[in-house]
């Protein structure tokens, strides 16, 4: 049966606080966005991303940070530059999660490094190339990340990125979304970069709800960064050939 998901009403002290340090993205909620959904936690993704003029080659950033109030709280980290892999860990726990990523058809792999079993538990995040969205099913349920534009209540449009669990009835359930706006996307990067952080916004009601760990849901949204990024490549590719093809 469909989840049925309510607002988070929290006391008045804590809505003081959670506005005192919200951004702007916050505090103009999106009007077309699910009236269930609530930002009750906050985390910002420090990716830079990689600009349009540029030689196609992978980012030069091997550690994206995301953080909670200015400290540590994750860290994704690639051991090669060539590579999309990477481990996620925690300053807490350590080692979360495995990615082992692939572009395209393929599915790139999440291996839970620390699942109570003898064998980690593994999570497939798949995509079409028709597509930019991605799904992936995690513990019997199905997830989705895709692209959205909405209105603000300052009726500015702004593009998000967001994490919703799909029902069979089509009945979609909005757990989190990425805000890449001028207040909130990664300092240094513009609007125009491809694969570039921002603030990742979550219900935790949701999160619950649907079953879903927070480590899952920044691993994941990394994973849709690293298939803008590549997408911005295959287009820098496509113009190089283009450039040399009408030179020869």
């Amino acid at each position: 049966m469909p989840i049925t998901l309510h607002p988070v009403q929290p006391d008045f002290k804590e809505t003081q606080t959670s506005l005192s340090s919200a951004s702007s993205s916050t505090l103009c909620p999106f009007t077309d966005s699910p009236s269930s959904f609530y930002a009750s936690r906050t985390l910002k993704v420090n990716a830079l991303g990689i600009r349009a003029l540029r030689l196609p080659i992978p980012s030069r950033q091997r550690e994206i940070v995301v953080s909670d109030d200015d400290s540590e709280v994750y860290v994704s980290t690639r051991n090669k530059r060539w590579s999309g892999n990477c481990i996620l860990s925690s300053s807490k726990t350590g080692s979360l999660i495995q990615t082992d990523y692939s572009f395209g058809p393929n599915p790139t792999i999440l291996r839970l490094l620390q699942s109570p079993g003898v064998i980690s538990e593994e999570t497939k995040v798949t995509g079409r190339w028709t597509s930019r969205s991605t799904s992936f099913i995690f513990r019997d349920r199905d997830f989705e990340w895709k692209y959205v534009k909405e209105k603000r209540s300052d009726s500015k449009e702004a593009h998000l990125l967001i994490l919703q669990m799909v029902n069979k009835k089509d009945d979609h359930c909005r757990i989190a979304q990425l805000v890449r706006d001028k207040a909130t996307r990664t300092p240094g990067t513009s609007k125009c970069r491809a694969g570039n952080g921002g603030e990742l916004q979550i219900d935790d009601a949701a999160l619950v709800e649907c079953e879903l760990e927070e480590s899952i849901v920044v691993a994941t949204c990394l994973v849709m960064l690293k298939r803008e990024v590549d997408r911005r490549r295959i287009v820098q590719c496509a113009v190089i050939a283009g450039a040399v093809g009408a030179c020869s």
